[in-house]
Parts: structure tokens; sequence; C-alpha cells
């Protein structure tokens, strides 16, 4: 197995929980014996990625001021500075790599969302200068592995692009989908579905301790019953329409509901095509093939459509979808509506998603479930994915769909995760880490290029660390800096 000697750690963001995660990953890697360096910003007048998408602040400098407060107590060896004056030396496929960030700055639903003047110069400069730069920094410091934020975000992607170019290893890290340890993904950035999926087709064909069940279970109800849960945006406790007065809002039930998720942050990603043109196309071809008119289903805007995220709201989506449901003759639920989706799930007889995590209720709720888009759960044997047409519409039966979702939670809770029983969420933000974390966890699932390599998970829990918030922290949390 190979040993790891020198760690880089990229944060850049200090976004939470992820600035915490940074410092716990650099005191790991110090624990372990490996020299370490982070790649750090001390700022510049270039409009990245955070100074266009935050609604903090001003936009421009003050940004890079609360970055810098915000790295975190956790020092590395040898920090590494971000060398701006490369931002005008360009790097191959510049525009493709920064796609999804300019989709995501402005919200886009389609292409034709998406102008030339959106993200400016300011994201393939930030791009431009981070893989640049990070190739400097891997020479110079003789990193063999790189720990990377995220992954996706302009100065970020640009150090996996450098990564992939020198040749070493790396593995992105992101907070998890139910909060508890975190999401490390080896040589993929966050988006990355290799080992997602083929972590879920293992857990999906074996069996479950009866404590292991009894855990997906809670998180499950949890979610039903609309008692909240860890996740970063919960809307489980979002509108308060009793199912009593569903028929009131809505006139008479659902044969198919409809719950589109927004994808623009997956633009340009491999592991998320589809031959799909857009989600509408894909609507129309299920419609062909059940064979139920366009008046038995109904489509529900997102309700973070109505939400600010970033500087926008989600408008563009709900319009595109406003117009197709007026030419289809869907009814339309709009994303503000006090309608809670619950009440909508189960009053129908079928619900179609392109990917959102809604499967987790319908299933719950009996309800088939089909995807029209690749999705964390494709391989999980919930339901169908239709990523093109001409595909089989083969549903599991009711038990099997309980089996697997149940399944299916309990491989993003406690499987795919890294040091999972390690660092305990507090909230959404927040996690507290215990002592006994083993560095070689890291080093294990990249030996087996997998998120289930024997020996992960098994050291010994040891007391809760203490570790006091930090002035910054405190602010940071306060004004929810970074929560997106």
């Amino acid at each position: 197995m190979k040993n790891y000697q020198s760690v880089g750690v990229a944060q850049i963001y200090p976004w939470r929980p992820h600035a915490f995660q940074r410092d716990y990953l650099l005191s790991l890697a110090r624990q372990a014996g490996a020299r370490t360096s982070e790649f750090v910003c001390d700022g510049s007048f270039v409009r990245c990625y955070d100074k266009q998408y935050q609604t903090l602040g001003l936009g421009t400098i003050d940004h890079c001021v609360k970055c810098r407060l915000g790295r975190g107590r956790e020092t590395s060896d040898r920090p590494f500075k971000v060398d701006w004056s490369t931002k005008n030396l360009p790097v191959a496929g510049e525009e493709m790599a920064m796609i999804s960030n300019r989709a995501a700055i402005v919200r886009a639903e389609l292409q034709g969302d998406l102008r030339a003047e959106d993200g400016g110069v300011g994201l393939v400069q930030a791009y431009r200068a981070g893989y640049h730069s990070a190739i400097r920094w891997i020479e110079e410091c003789n990193l063999d592995l790189v720990l990377v934020f995220n992954g996706r975000i302009d100065l970020l992607k640009g150090v996996v692009d450098a990564a992939v170019a020198c040749g070493v290893d790396f593995m992105s890290y992101e907070r998890t989908w139910f909060g508890d340890g975190i999401m490390m993904l080896p040589r993929e950035n966050c988006l990355g579905l290799g080992h997602i999926h083929a972590a879920c087709r293992e857990v999906g064909a074996m069996s479950l301790t009866e404590q292991d069940t009894a855990r997906a279970e809670r998180i499950i109800n949890a979610r039903v019953h609309r008692i909240g849960s860890n996740e970063w945006r919960d809307f489980q406790k979002r509108g308060e329409t009793d199912y009593a007065d569903l028929k009131s809002q809505i006139g008479r039930p659902p044969r198919v509901l409809v719950l589109p998720s927004s994808t623009y942050e997956i633009w340009g990603h491999d592991d998320w095509r589809n031959e799909w043109a857009d989600n509408f196309e894909a609507i129309d071809y299920l419609q062909s093939v059940l064979g139920i008119p366009f008046e038995d289903f109904l489509v529900r805007g997102h309700p973070i459509w109505a939400q600010r995220v970033g500087v926008n709201f989600g408008e563009k989506a709900d319009q595109h979808y406003r117009n197709y449901c007026e030419q289809r003759g869907i009814r339309y639920v709009e994303p503000g509506s006090p309608v809670h989706t619950s009440a909508l799930i189960e009053a129908s007889e079928l619900v179609a998603l392109n990917g959102g995590s809604s499967v987790i209720e319908a299933t719950w709720r009996g309800k088939p479930v089909v995807s029209l888009a690749a999705s964390h759960f494709q391989h999980s044997g919930v339901c169908p994915t239709l990523l093109g047409p001409g595909q089989p519409l083969d549903i599991p039966d009711d038990a099997t769909r309980r089996r697997q979702i149940v399944k299916f939670i309990h491989a993003m809770d406690r499987v795919t995760p890294t040091f999972a029983n390690h660092l305990k969420a507090v909230s959404a933000g927040e996690q507290q880490a215990y002592a006994g974390a083993d560095f070689g966890d890291i080093v294990r699932q990249l030996h087996a290029d997998s998120l289930t390599p024997p020996g992960k998970s098994e050291a010994p829990v040891g007391d809760a660390v203490d570790r006091s918030a930090t002035l910054v922290e405190r602010a940071r949390k306060l004004f929810k800096y970074g929560d997106y």
C-alpha cells in the first residue's frame, strides 16, 4: 500500500462545515507523519466564483477578507499562494471547465438561459490561476496526494485538473448527504458518480443488520413525517397544507406527479450525461410510454425555485416549466405554493423525477418512481432510470423498492462517507469530532480505488474532541456565510 509522504490540502473557500473539515484533514495527515502544505489565496481583484455567487458582502475585495479570516486554525507546514499573475495564461478546455460555474451563478435551466457574458472573465481567470499555480505547488512541494474541497468551482477545478496533469493522486471532499463523516471521492470531483454507483450496487446486493436497517429507516421516517434532518437543504417542514385540503387546492389527484429539480451544477460532467435534449423531452417520452393523458399529470415546481440561492431566484426554471405545462395542458403547482409535496406524493399513482431526493419519500409511501436523469440512486435497484428514448420501463414491486431504498440510505449514510464514526453531525453546518480516526482510511480508498475497501471505518471511536469555535467561525455561523 502506498504511503503518502507529502499531502496538500486546497480549501480556498471557507464555507461551513468545510473549513472545519479542512482543519480536520490537515491534522490527520500530520498525525500520520506526512508533510503538509495548503494551497491558499491571499486575494485579488478577479471576480471569482464566490464574489459572483454569494449574497453577503459587496462582491469585491471584502470577500477576500472573509476568505482569509475564515481559513481555520490548523496550519500546514508550508502554505503555497495562488499566483494571480497567471490569470491570463489560457488552459486547454477552460470554457467547458467553467460551464457549470457560469450556469450556477445565473441558475440556468436550459442552454438558452446562458449568455456569453454570464460569469464574465473572472471565472476563467480564477480557473487559470488555480491550474497554473497548483502545478507549481505540486512540483515545488513534491506532493504525492492532494485533498481538494469540491473540485468543481473555478480555482478548485483548476487544482483538480492540475493534479490530473501532474499524475498526482487526489481526492475531493464535501459534506455528506446526512451529515456524518466527509464525502471523499478518489480521483473524482464532488460530482463524480462512479464510486457512489459501485458502492450502491455492492450494498444493494447484501443483507443489512437490524441495527443498520433501523438507522436507515429512522432517516427515512424523519423525512416522511416532516421531523427535519441534518440535510443541507431540508424542505420537509415547508408547507402546511393538510392532506384533507388537497382537493380544494388542486382538484382531482394526479395520476403522474412530476417533481423536477434543477441540474445546472452538473453541466459538462460526463457522469451525468443523458440523451434527452432537456427534461421536457423526457417527460413527453414518459407520457407516450405510459399512455396516460397529460391532463392527468401534475408538475410541482421545486420549492427552491422560490428561494434566493446565491444572488438569484429560480425564476428561469419556474417560467420554463410554466410554459411547458401550459402548452401540454398539465396542471402546475408553483414553487412558492403552500401545497406540500408530501400530500401530492400521497395522492399520486406514480412519481417521475430527474434525479431528486424525493425518491426516498415516494418509495416509502408505496409509489412507483421513474427517474428521467442520472442520480446517486441510479444503480440502487429502487427504480428504473431512463437516460434516453427506447430504454425499458421495468418498475420493481413495492417490497423490493422499500428494501432497496433502505439499503441505499444506509450506503449514503454509513458506507460511502469517510470518518462517519468519528465526525458526527450537530446540525447541517456543524460537526463534532471524536478521537481515533485513521488517516489510513483515505489511503485504503485510494489504493483500492473504491469507497468500500477492507479495513475502512474500523478504527475505534474515542472521546469527543474539545474544540471551541473561533470568533470568525461564530461570525460565519451568525451570518450564514457560505451557506448556499
